[in-house]
């Protein structure tokens, strides 16, 4: 489409001097450093459990729905047409009752992930920044997204940025644990 179009022409323009001749240039998968964190695996877990749960509800409805659907046709030949006409509009008011409800839980579904991946990709950021200053790169590119096509010797950051944000992650649970304990000791104390 145009908007795409654009987008990768501005990208191609602006490439030349978002990578220098001699500059030492780095790459980041984002995608795989989602699915690979603990907190982006985390988050599609908690995802796929209400997913399920969610899905065994709708189909319990469409079942209810079915059943609904077929009573009304084994009855339409004895009912009056003004009965019939109900009948068949209460069908449809439940079937979009059911379609809206689902399309509802798509786009929440939707929005929960977009959320998890906007915040891990927050955090992402901050990691590449500190990787790329400290191996002096001159420029860091997400490889599905940023229009470039080759660049010659990168650098893949990918794997150090999983290491590093899991080990933040671990640093932040292991100092809760330590606060937690210094609290429980500091009452403890303070009973005897």
């Amino acid at each position: 489409t145009m908007k795409r179009l654009k987008l990768l022409l501005v990208s191609l323009l602006c490439l030349p001097s978002l990578v220098s001749a001699n500059g030492k240039n780095g790459l980041v998968n984002m995608q795989k450093v989602i699915l690979t964190v603990e907190e982006g695996k985390t988050a599609r877990q908690d995802l796929e459990k209400e997913i399920k749960e969610k899905e065994g509800t709708l189909r319990a409805q469409k079942a209810k729905l079915d059943k609904l659907n077929k009573d009304w046709k084994e009855k339409a030949p004895l009912l009056s047409e003004e009965a019939r006409l109900k009948k068949q509009q209460e069908f449809q008011e439940k079937f979009l009752e059911l379609r809206k409800s689902e399309m509802a839980f798509q786009n929440e579904i939707k929005r929960k992930e977009a959320q998890a991946t906007q915040k891990i990709a927050m955090k992402v950021q901050k990691i590449v920044k500190n990787i790329a200053e400290k191996q002096n790169l001159d420029a860091v590119h997400e490889t599905s997204s940023s229009g470039l096509l080759y660049l010659k010797n990168p650098v893949d950051l990918t794997d150090k940025v999983i290491a590093e944000y899991n080990a933040q992650g671990k640093k932040k649970v292991d100092k809760k644990y330590k606060d937690l304990s210094k609290k429980n000791s500091s009452k403890t104390s303070t009973l005897k």
